[in-house]
């Protein structure tokens, strides 16, 4: 990929997850975070997004942090390219997004501020390096959020979720001043921490 644009690179990856039939499981996923879950306090809050189309599949991930007893919230698309948060447990009624494709739980919005005591993030990646950078979908909503986050003195861990072949060498990805990285990658394959 070296030589390669950021947009170029992106596109490739999308392309892949177009490709992508079946094969990691919902399942998997949940059981490749087992350690991630392990490390967290009893009642800890966590971010989780609710997966759509080819990303891997969260759903089994999220119930099992709401079955710990954890508090769950799900990020939300607002104009502007900010994101707030919504509260989740399973069964949570969904209603449309921003994006078409894009679920979101009815129910109240909570801002920076509601969220500052987050213990653990998992946002979605289309490919993250061994060195910590994320290529996401090119909106920024997640480098936004994550440089408000931290400038605010969050301090909540940020893991990528993958496919396992998303996983890639460190100096694979292309990345710009904007660009957040994160601190683990998630993918059915297992959980590992990332060098930034």
């Amino acid at each position: 990929m070296t030589g390669e644009t950021k947009e170029q690179v992106r596109s490739s990856f999308k392309q892949k997850r177009r490709e992508l039939r079946g094969g990691e499981t919902a399942e998997q996923l949940a059981a490749a975070a087992s350690p991630l879950l392990h490390s967290l306090e009893p009642g800890s809050m966590v971010s989780c997004y609710l997966s759509a189309g080819s990303e891997p599949d969260t759903s089994a991930l999220l119930t099992a942090l709401a079955g710990a007893g954890h508090t769950v919230v799900v990020p939300v698309c607002e104009p502007g390219h900010q994101l707030s948060w919504c509260p989740w447990t399973p069964g949570a009624p969904l209603v449309p997004g921003l994006f078409p494709g894009i679920p979101e739980p009815a129910g109240p919005r909570w801002n920076l501020p509601e969220i500052m005591g987050l213990d653990l993030l998992l946002i979605p990646a289309l490919a993250v390096s061994e060195d910590g950078t994320r290529m996401g979908k090119g909106g920024g909503y997640y480098d936004r959020f994550l440089t408000r986050f931290r400038a605010a003195g969050g301090t909540a861990p940020v893991v990528a979720v993958v496919h396992d072949h998303e996983f890639v060498p460190a100096g694979s990805l292309p990345a710009d001043a904007l660009d957040v990285p994160v601190d683990g990658v998630l993918r059915p394959g297992g959980y590992a921490p990332v060098n930034g």
